[in-house]
Parts: structure tokens; sequence; C-alpha cells
């Protein structure tokens, strides 16, 4: 018998403490709005006793009244030129933006302001006539080795009239950042900090493209250049290609592939330059031309999108003399192929050297996501 009371009470607790979370008094989340439309009434459910009478009334009330006819009647209140039968898609939306504030960032149909650099009259607006002659164009936008040649190769005229602007809405990632050599640092990197590397800019520039300018971006931090512990570039081309294979199967929406480095130089060079009162590392792209002077073109390393390749670091180019005119060394081209057979806007870039300090390199991110802008948007 008194194990029947036992049993009792603890029913009646047990059924008590079930009313009380599913009314809100526990979670603040009323599972009997919930139940009848979660998009209006969905909240996230919490245990909490804070805010616990103002949940008690209002899950006395949704029980018997519909909270759309409270709003209704709040508009009603307010304005009395408005009375609803049924919530109009504002007052729901409404509803629905205070019990989801984290969905207010990722609405497809709000139209984000773009505010790409202005141009201040101290750069150089290059024409298609201005270039017509090709000494004078090799020699203002190019530095080739002495491995290679580019006898045939470099149109002026073609690289302008080719279009390489993408669509640039949507979630759908638009651009792939990697970096072949994870381990190149700077001046001032502390040891074993990822974000004083080149990754560290790869995830800068990364920022700056989404947040500036909506494209939809992929990082990659995997590491190509560190085998057993230890750093061994000798087959970190291969792997990278391997690995940004992978991914533009999954994601083949990518149209833009970045290589992001830091060149060597000697000890006492300085790739630094003032932009907008900033010291800021100057950056180069380099271009591969699949051929060498010794031996002509190199059969087992040829890229069907050599000219795309050169026509895209050229609109880069053209756009930093216009903006940025100290920000950029000339083009460098080199005899190999430096992966950038993978797709048609594949970009090699050189962010200063290892005598640039982390601020300097950093520094640069925003203005290489501006150039990239301008380009893909043909702005």
């Amino acid at each position: 018998m008194r194990f029947g009371k036992k049993l009792f009470y603890i029913s009646e607790i047990i059924i008590l403490f079930i009313f009380l979370w599913m009314t809100g008094f526990l979670t603040g989340k009323n599972l009997f709005l919930n139940s009848v439309n979660p998009v209006v009434y969905g909240k996230k459910g919490i245990i909490s006793f804070s805010g616990w009478l103002n949940r008690i009334s209002d899950g006395m009330v949704g029980g018997l009244v519909p909270l759309w006819l409270v709003e209704k009647e709040k508009t009603a209140l307010l304005n009395p030129d408005i009375c609803e039968i049924y919530p109009s898609d504002s007052v729901l939306d409404a509803i629905y933006a205070e019990n989801h504030p984290e969905a207010a960032s990722m609405d497809d149909d709000s139209v984000k302001d773009v505010i790409g650099p202005v141009y201040d009259g101290q750069g150089i607006v290059y024409t298609a006539d201005m270039l017509q002659d090709y000494n004078y164009f090799v020699s203002q936008f190019y530095a080739v080795d002495s491995t290679t040649y580019a006898d045939g190769l470099l149109d002026a005229e073609t690289f302008f009239d080719m279009d390489l602007t993408i669509d640039l809405n949507g979630e759908e990632p638009k651009v792939l950042i990697y970096h072949t050599h994870s381990q190149e640092a700077f001046a001032d990197s502390r040891s074993g900090r990822w974000e004083d590397t080149v990754v560290g800019l790869g995830e800068t520039l990364k920022d700056n493209l989404q947040e500036r300018y909506g494209i939809s971006t992929i990082h990659l931090t995997d590491t190509f250049d560190i085998i057993d512990g230890v750093i061994d570039r000798s087959s970190a081309y291969t792997y990278a290609e391997e690995r940004v294979r992978e991914v533009l199967e999954e994601y083949p929406s990518i149209k833009v592939i970045i290589d992001l480095h830091r060149d060597g130089v000697s000890d006492e060079t300085r790739l630094v330059t003032n932009i907008n009162g900033k010291d800021t590392a100057q950056l180069m792209f380099l271009n591969g031309l699949c051929r060498t002077v010794s031996s002509g073109p190199i059969d087992y390393l040829q890229n069907e999108y050599l000219t795309e390749n050169l026509a895209f670091s050229f609109k880069l180019q053209l756009k930093a003399a216009e903006y940025y005119p100290d920000l950029m060394r000339r083009i460098y081209l080199r005899s190999y192929q430096y992966n950038l057979h993978i797709r048609p806007r594949s970009l090699l870039v050189e962010c200063g050297a290892q005598t640039n300090t982390v601020e300097e390199v950093q520094n640069a991110m925003p203005l290489l996501a501006d150039m990239l802008y301008l380009v893909l948007s043909g702005k």
C-alpha cells in the first residue's frame, strides 16, 4: 500500500515536470505552440529559470490564443487602419526574425551593398592602344625568367578582349584558396602559429572576399610540403593537385583557384610600399609557360588554359596599376606549370617575401580582394 502511494506521488511529480517543460516554464519553448507552427513559434530549448514569470503567462495565454492573433491585435492597436483577419507575410517575417535572429545574416534575397576601391587619379589606366607596341607592353608588365621564352604567347589585345567575369551571386563557392607551400612564413612570424604564415593570409583573403564582396570562398589549409615531419617540397605540387581536384569534384561551382605563396629574396631586399598610410608588402603574379629555352615546350607539362591564365593575371595587374600603382611587381614568367592548368582562372600569387613582417603582408590581402572583385565582376 505504501509502495502504491509512493508511486502515485512520483508519477504526479513527473507529470508536473513534463507539464512545466512543455508549457515553456523550464525551457522558454512552448511545445504546444511549436507543434502548431515551428517556423513562427520555434525557439532554441535550453533549461533556464530567468524570466520564468513571463514564460508562465505566455504559455497560458499561448495555449488559448494563437500568437499570430496577439500580434494582429497589437498591430491594430498601434495603427487603426490595419486590421488583418490572418497575419500578413510582414507580420510572420517579423515574428520569425525575432525568434530566429541567426537567420537574418543568411537571407539569400537580401541585396549586399558592395563598396569597391575608389580611383584617386594617381594610377595609370592602360588601354589596348597604349600597349600596341609589343616591347613596351612586355617591359611594363612582365619579367621573363632566363630559362623560358614568351614568343607568341603575349598579346595585349587578346587579353583585353577576353571576358573573365563570373556570376558572383549565390551560396555556391566560387573561389578556392590553397597553399602548395603552407610553411612559408615571415620575418616576425611566431613559431607554430599558422596565422603568421601564408595560411593566415589565405584566411584574411577569404574573409575579405566573403564579407566585403559576398563572394563565397573555400580556404584549403591542408599541408603539402611536410613529409615525416620535415619540410620537403619535392612533390608538393603533385600532392596539392590531387587535393585540389578532389575539392573541385565536390564543388564544381568553383571558377577561380588561387595558390598563395610568399617569395624568397636576399636578406637585404624589402618588398614594401605604403598604401593608404599602411606599410604594405608588394605582390607578384607568377605564370608558368610550360616551355624552356633549351628544350622548347615541355610535353608532360602542358596547359590548355595558358592563354586564359595569362589574361587573368594581366587584367588583375591592370586594375592594380589603376588603383594601387605601387602594389605590384611585374608578372613573373617561368618555365613550368605550377598547377595553373586546372582552371582557366588559376592564379599563383607571391605576397612579399621572408623579409616582410606579418602586418605588411596582411595589409596586402584586402587590396588583392579588391582587384579580384573588379576583374571577376567586370566593374
